[in-house]
């Protein structure tokens, strides 16, 4: 027995990330707005403060273990802990690549070597957050196409702003809700320039828009435009057939978008 529980003991070591002591703003960066206990308001690309809870698609965090792809800098697990939720929080290390569209002719290592310094600091910063606020969570850093089952059931995963930038979301998901046993949450943005794809995608069969342009290499660090029906496809085959969509406007860089929280219940 008690070899059987320090070789648990080794492996929960070897998934979860060792905590980093990150104490300078200077070495860290912040994919969302938050306040910071000891720093105070820091700013970041996406403002979400006031609407989590319609972020999150209204959901009640309490009492339930967590999965959340795509921590970044921290923003959404400080604030489903706060709600009663014990978190994971999965997402890149700089010892990981970012899933780039491969443009032929491309400068694809310069372009992965300075989002890798990005992640890092991604990193530092959650992990500055993590201690200011005195979280509890636990991180595992990977490829999210090889999310480690190690991690175990989880009663809620969630995907904020995830899916679009990743080759096979699809994937993604079944990753993560194969460990999932009651709901899923995925909120992404309505872009201005994708409206139209939205609104056609409630009156024709589902379909994912193709976002790189390889005439301008644009987007290479995002694949596809995710409206809510193909979302709903994709978690009705995973077996989350029960779906609701709430929409919402959040704030980037000043400006206003529409955004939507699509939660699914496994049936």
């Amino acid at each position: 027995m008690g070899g059987n529980v320090r070789e648990a003991d080794l492996k929960e070591k070897e998934l979860y990330a060792a905590p980093r002591v990150v104490t300078d703003l200077r070495d860290c960066a912040f994919y969302h707005s938050m306040h910071i206990p000891g720093y105070g308001e820091i700013k970041g690309d996406w403002d979400l403060r006031g609407i989590e809870h319609r972020y999150l698609g209204g959901v009640d965090f309490r009492g339930k273990r967590v999965l959340e792809m795509g921590t970044a800098s921290g923003f959404f697990c400080f604030y489903m802990e706060g709600r009663g939720a014990e978190v994971v929080s999965f997402d890149l290390s700089e010892e990981y690549n970012w899933d780039v569209v491969p443009f032929a002719g491309f400068d694809q290592e310069r372009i992965l070597a300075a989002r890798r310094e990005e992640i890092r600091k991604l990193n530092n910063g959650y992990w500055l957050g993590h201690r200011a606020h005195g979280s509890r969570a636990r991180v595992v850093y990977g490829n999210i196409y090889d999310l480690p089952m190690e991690i175990g059931p989880v009663d809620i995963a969630t995907f904020g702003s995830i899916l679009p930038h990743l080759q096979n979301p699809f994937l993604a998901l079944q990753k993560a809700l194969s460990l999932t046993r009651e709901t899923v949450i995925v909120s992404e943005t309505v872009w201005n320039r994708y409206l139209i794809n939205h609104l056609l995608s409630h009156f024709t069969p589902p379909q994912a828009t193709f976002v790189p342009r390889f005439r301008t290499l644009q987007n290479w660090d995002t694949w596809w435009y995710l409206p809510p029906p193909v979302v709903k496809n994709y978690l009705g085959v995973l077996g989350f057939r029960r779906t609701t969509v709430r929409y919402f406007f959040n704030r980037y860089r000043g400006r206003r978008l529409l955004g939507y929280a699509l939660v699914g219940k496994r049936q």
